[in-house]
């Protein structure tokens, strides 16, 4: 899902009232007193002690943080965050440039973590998305490459199937931020849940975009 695409689909989201909260490529703007209180949490959050996290074994928490993903990242790797931090707190197998589905070049850092690696995707110095295609990379409740599609039909809140760069993607507002591609495919037009449920049973996601919570 490119730039374009991830953009219509706040849009849309929007114009249909449809309770999913997601889709944007950048960092909602903050007000200087408000920025100060994110970073500052940001930063409790990084120097508190691991939490505890099923199925992660406490030896992988390494410099680039715990494991999991969440709205806004993986580990210690945040969406917005420079290039250069991300080189400082992980190890970087490859700092690379790729082309894009727009025939674009990209630069990706392949980021060791969690005993596995991850693509990170970089635009302008900053961390745009992050492109995890491994199991073993998971959210706190295990949702990651492999979950069943009825797992993700079944989390709260709205749920809505885009397609974009071929492929069939889900976001939920349960997981702002994040979006799962499937195994399935699915023709363009309106993938409500009803819609959802008429794919294959044994539909499973293969991929994990994660791009970032609009602030608030």
């Amino acid at each position: 899902m490119d730039r374009s695409d991830l953009n219509h689909c706040l849009k849309f989201v929007l114009a249909a009232s449809v309770v999913v909260s997601a889709c944007s490529s950048e960092q909602a703007q903050e007000a200087p007193a408000e920025q100060a209180v994110r970073e500052a949490m940001q930063q409790a959050v990084q120097e508190a002690p691991p939490p505890f996290v099923p199925g992660v074994a406490p030896g992988s928490v390494g410099l680039c943080g715990v494991p999991v993903i969440d709205g806004d990242g993986l580990g210690a790797i945040r969406i917005g965050m420079n290039a250069d931090s991300v080189k400082s707190r992980c190890t970087v197998a490859r700092d690379t440039m790729e082309m894009d589905n727009e025939g674009m070049p990209e630069r990706i850092l392949v980021v060791a973590i969690g005993g596995d690696t991850t693509r990170v995707e970089i635009d302008s110095g900053r961390v745009w998305r992050i492109d995890v295609r491994t199991p073993r990379l998971r959210t706190a409740d295990s949702l990651g490459v492999g979950t069943p599609l009825p797992r993700l039909l079944a989390l709260e809140g709205g749920v809505q199937g885009l397609v974009g760069e071929g492929s069939l993607f889900v976001l939920s507002q349960a997981r702002c931020g994040l979006s799962f591609e499937l195994s399935a495919r699915g023709a363009a037009g309106d993938w409500q849940r009803a819609r959802l449920r008429t794919l294959p049973p044994l539909t499973r996601v293969t991929r994990v975009l994660v791009f970032g919570c609009p602030a608030g």
